[in-house]
């Protein structure tokens, strides 16, 4: 038992230092990864909301993404979110990672 709670506060000890430009690109492109067409159902989809959300708030660039993080915290905690939805919070996150939400990567090629 005390394994498991050291753990769970190492882990949390992880996710409390500033993000680079780098790691909200990636988990932007996880999301990317996991919309489809239309209304988006799917604990992947909430689960990578959330996981975008946190690094965006930790983000310590030139670039406020504050404002994604809130909306993409909401989506997090919903059961139903649409691609206009999930665009319209992502919108500094995109503009930040040079291509819009299901369109292209930040990944290198190869």
């Amino acid at each position: 038992m005390v394994a498991v709670g050291l753990i769970a506060l190492t882990t949390a000890g992880c996710a409390t230092g500033p993000t680079s430009r780098k790691e909200v690109c990636e988990r932007y492109d996880s999301l990317s990864d996991r919309i489809g067409i239309g209304t988006v159902f799917g604990n992947p989809v909430f689960w990578a909301a959330g996981e975008l959300a946190d690094v965006a708030d930790r983000y310590e660039g030139p670039e406020d993404l504050s404002s994604d993080a809130e909306r993409l915290e909401s989506i997090s905690d919903a059961d139903e979110t649409s691609l206009l939805e999930l665009s319209e919070a992502t919108e500094s996150v995109a503009a930040l990672c040079g291509h819009p939400l299901g369109m292209g990567s930040t990944r290198p090629f190869g």
